[in-house]
Parts: C-alpha cells; structure tokens; sequence
C-alpha cells in the first residue's frame, strides 16, 4: 500500500506540474478573437518590460499550419476597469480562422532586449514557458455582428482585399480626424475631445469603461456604420506631431513605457469597430514625426520602434480587418528634426519587420505627400513587403484621383506583386469641398480608376477640430450610394479592368467576360459605345442622388458595332453613372 500511495502521490504531481496554465477567454468560434492569458513574473509600466521580456505563442491549427503569434504584458488582466499600471498578466490574442481541433504552446524568456532579438534562445525559457493546450474551435456563426461573420480580411495578390468567407471588400473611410484617439475619455490623454454630439449615438449593450466613458467615440463608429462608412484613417501615435496626445505610451518622450489601461481601453473601441464593420487604419507616424524614434535614439532602424511596431502588433494583429500604415506623407522633408525625410530603405525595412510580426497577410501600406507627388512609391514597386499605397492626390483635379491611381495599380501589376491602391487623402484647401467636384475628380475618380476604396479629408486645419461627423453627412452619403451601387447590383468590382470608351469625358470599366461595363459620363450628354451582337439591360445612376434609371427592357444588338446608348434622363449635362449589362 506504501508503493501505491507513492505512485499516486507522484502521479498526481505529475499531472498537475503539466497542467495547462493558460487561461482562455472568448467565443470558441471561427473568425472570433480568443484571448490567452498567464501568470507569470510581476512587472510594471517601466522600459526593461517592454524591451526584456518576449511572450510568442505558437498556434497549431488543424491543417497543421503554424502561426508564431507574439503576446504582451497585461498588467492585472483588467487595466481598461481597474487603471492598474502593474501586475502579472501575460497575454496573446488569437483569430482563428478554420473550425477543429487547436494546439498551441507558450514561449516565454528575458533577457537584455530580447523583445527585439532576431534569433532569440528560447532555450532560457521560464515562469511558463513550454505551457501547451488544447481546443475545439467551431465553425463560424454566419449571423454574427459585423466583421466577425466574415472572417479575416487579407491581402490575396489581387487589387482588393478578401474575407477568409471569399468576399471582396470596397472601403469607403473617413480620414478626418487624423487625431480621432485624442479623446479625453481614454486615460493618459490629455484632451478636451469629447464627440459630445455623438454620445447619443451610443447604444445600450455597448462598450463603457470607469463605468460610464466612452460613450462619445463609441458613439462616432456607430454613425459611421448607419451611413455605410466601413473604414475609419488616424494615429496610432502622434507625439510630436499635429495633435501631440495620441499615443500609446505614458507620455510623449516615455516611448518604452506603454499605458496599459489607455491601450486595453483602445482595445474595446477596435473590438466594438470589428462587431459595426468598420476598419481602422492603424498610420504608425506623421510627416511631423516620422524620424521621431531615430532622431531620439540615432541609427537608421530604432530599437524603439521595433518596440513600437511588436506591441502594436501583439495586442491588435488579431483584428479581422485592420489597414496598417507605415507613416503619413512619408519621406517629404518639412521637418528639422522629427520630421526628417525617411529613406527608400528605411521604409522596405520598417515594413518588413512590421510584416514578420504580424501572423496573417495584412494589408501594410505607406503614405505619401505632398499632394503634388507620389514618387515615395517608385522605389517599393515590386517589393513583397508592401502590399498596397495610401495614395493622397488633389481633389481638384481628376488626373490625380484617375491617371495616378491606375498607374499605380498597372506598374504594381507587372511586377507581380499587385497593389490594393486606396485614394486616402484627396488633399483640399476648403474646408468643405464642393460635393460635386469632390466627386467627380475624387470619389468616382478612383473607383473608375479601379481604385480599392476612398476615404473623405478635410482641409484647411479643421482636420484636427472635427468632432461632429454629421456636419460631413453629405460626403458620407455620397460614399455610401457609390459602394451601394456595386455591391447591391452584385457587380464584381474586383474583376473590373478599364475600358476604352474612345470619348475624353468617359470613364470605361468592364470585366473580363465583357457582362459588365460601367461608365461614367464626367460631365453628362450622350453617349455610344462598341458592343457585340445580344441582349443588354440599361441602367442609368445618379451619383449625386444615388437613384437609379432603367427602361425595363432590354434592346438587342444584331450586329456588332458602335452602338448609340442615348442621355442620361434629367440633368443631362451633369455626371452620371451608365451600366450596361449583357443579358
């Protein structure tokens, strides 16, 4: 009895030192985040945290793929709730994307800045490092809110981004305000901005944290979705920049100091993004300070921004559909000192190094500026670690929001590596653009350019004021009738090329079997076109008014040729949209 009693005292040892330490919280469900929590050693918002210790977890899913996914120091685990600004919490976020059986294993080492070590020796491992588990994950809800029903939206070698559920996306974003996480509600911000006019826009069931803030900025991405916006342009950290309060850290020179309870309060507001369908576009530095980390710390490539880029990708790469921009109006050289011009190379590696961190195909882009050149991007033309531009032109004249962006699009292409080229800053000097011009050189500009979304800007300062996003609901409608137009007609934007429609003041797209052609009559009249013999429908569209016209009937082409398709119904010297569809 004495060896049996032994056996099972070490039997039981046994079982509980391999005992899986994580904790693991979420929907156990296909395209929802889960969150994988530790206790390991206690730490604080100090610099040796964020530099000396590394957390990578390694996911294996059911086809065997693995995913190297890095993880970050929590504090208590409820910072956003408790402020806490040190604790023992070790954590990682996952997206799973296939329904089965989920294995995964903890990495957990210190050491002198092992954070950012190329070649790490996980052979020093401890507190839980080696911890290993198991879990089921099932299939995705397909009533699930927003962005969760669909999956990951991912880089897929083509023009437009794609869902893990094969749709296509066409994003219609606002870039104003640029200083949109400036908001008074977060901790550590100091900031007077409130969107107190969109606190009514909060809905019960939403995020709250201290009980009762955050009603305002939840409040705007609830807007956004009930006027079809799907994407939302700001800094991650502008310290030093125009608005100087958005950053993720303690304060503005504290930058390996990061707030723990201001970023978990981010958190909710991009998981609440996620849940409404509208994307963040993550810009990681501004003209003003895209030297900052450099000038601060000297060499081409800071260890502080390799801090910057790991945290920014542990705690948000698991969001379904995120845009990740290197830096804005990157490489024009306004600045003395934090504004320097970066380099061709410096932007190849800040974006290579932000890729290897980050577990899925993301879409990483960089911004250029002034508005009068794009030339930043002649030198990353075929490099794989960019897989798109945030392209910024001029609203006034439609060669930016045209000629450019298909330019873009057809050198990318010969390269092999094509890019989802977005028209981000369609840079004005008014505050208000005229809606008309505005769409016309701009909005539709760039979609019959093939463009793969466009986001409204607003100049003259007010960029930096906005806190009201109704007083732009004009603009906002304007979008959203564009992206109505192809997604509720089911026409496959994402296979449209361009189209000679042999008239100077026509836009032509079509797609490859010739079903669709899309035109776009910039300044109204008639209009005829080359057509092989069938049968087509005719349906005229108002951009301005988003209503559509038909006939009814379809007409029959009984020879090829050039074919009269007659005016548009009113307004006949104003723009409107023509598809004609083979039937």
């Amino acid at each position: 009895m004495k060896h049996l009693a032994t056996f099972l005292f070490l039997s039981l040892t046994i079982s509980l030192t391999l005992a899986q330490q994580a904790k693991i919280s979420g929907e156990l469900k296909a395209y929802q985040k889960l969150t994988f929590s530790w206790e390991g050693p206690h730490a604080t918002e100090e610099e040796k945290t964020f530099l000396d210790y590394r957390l990578q977890v390694v996911f294996t899913g059911p086809d065997g793929q693995k995913m190297h996914i890095p993880g970050y120091f929590a504090g208590d685990g409820i910072a956003d709730e408790s402020g806490a600004s040190a604790g023992n919490i070790w954590r990682a976020h996952l997206l799973p994307l296939v329904p089965g059986e989920w294995t995964f294993e903890a990495r957990f080492i210190q050491g002198d800045q092992v954070a950012i070590s190329q070649d790490p020796d996980w052979s020093q491992g401890s507190a839980f490092h080696g911890d290993t588990g198991s879990f089921t994950i099932l299939p995705a809800d397909s009533s699930a809110p927003g962005f969760l029903s669909k999956g990951k939206l991912q880089y897929v070698g083509e023009h437009f981004l794609q869902f893990t559920d094969e749709s296509y996306f066409l994003k219609m974003g606002a870039n104003s305000p640029e200083v949109f996480l400036e908001y008074g509600e977060f901790d550590g911000t100091s900031s007077e901005r409130s969107y107190a006019t969109h606190v009514k826009d909060w809905k019960i069931g939403d995020p709250l944290w201290h009980e009762n803030k955050g009603k305002g900025i939840i409040g705007v991405i609830n807007y956004l979705k009930s006027q079809g916006i799907n994407a939302h342009y700001f800094m991650l950290m502008n310290a030093y920049g125009d608005g100087k309060q958005a950053f993720p850290w303690t304060g503005p020179d504290a930058y390996y100091q990061y707030d723990l309870s201001k970023l978990d309060q981010w958190q909710l507001l991009f998981d609440h993004m996620m849940e409404e369908g509208v994307m963040p576009q993550f810009v990681l530095s501004e003209q003003e300070n895209q030297s900052y980390f450099e000038h601060k710390e000297g060499g081409v490539f800071a260890a502080a921004r390799k801090v910057f880029y790991r945290e920014m990708a542990a705690r948000f790469g698991y969001l379904n559909a995120v845009t990740w921009n290197i830096g804005e109006e990157s490489g024009w050289d306004n600045e003395p000192t934090y504004g320097k011009g970066i380099t061709t190379t410096q932007r190849r590696q800040f974006a290579a190094y932000l890729k290897q961190l980050l577990p899925y195909s993301e879409l990483i882009v960089v911004h250029n500026g002034p508005s009068n050149t794009d030339a930043i991007f002649e030198g990353l033309v075929g490099d794989s670690f960019y897989s798109g531009i945030s392209y910024q032109g001029n609203f006034e004249d439609p060669y930016y929001g045209y000629e450019r962006i298909l330019h873009w699009k057809e050198q990318s292409a010969s390269t092999g590596f094509p890019w989802v080229v977005s028209y981000d800053e369609p840079y004005t000097n008014p505050e208000f653009p005229d809606l008309e011009t505005w769409s016309k050189n701009s909005l539709w500009a760039a979609l019959m350019a093939g463009g793969a979304g466009v986001e409204f800007y607003i100049g003259k300062g007010r960029d930096l004021n906005i806190e009201d996003y109704r007083q732009y609901e004009a603009y906002w409608q304007a979008m959203a009738q564009a992206k109505s137009f192809f997604l509720e007609n089911d026409i496959p934007f994402q296979q449209l090329k361009p189209l000679n429609t042999q008239h100077p003041m026509t836009w032509g797209l079509s797609d490859d079997g010739k079903k669709h052609r899309i035109l776009f009559l910039r300044e109204g009249g008639e209009i005829a076109l080359t057509l092989p013999a069938g049968q087509y429908w005719l349906k005229w569209f108002d951009p301005e008014l988003g209503e559509s016209y038909t006939t009814g009937q379809p007409f029959t082409v009984e020879q090829a040729g050039l074919v009269h398709l007659g005016h548009p119904p009113t307004y006949k010297e104003k723009a409107w949209v023509l598809w004609v569809q083979k039937k």
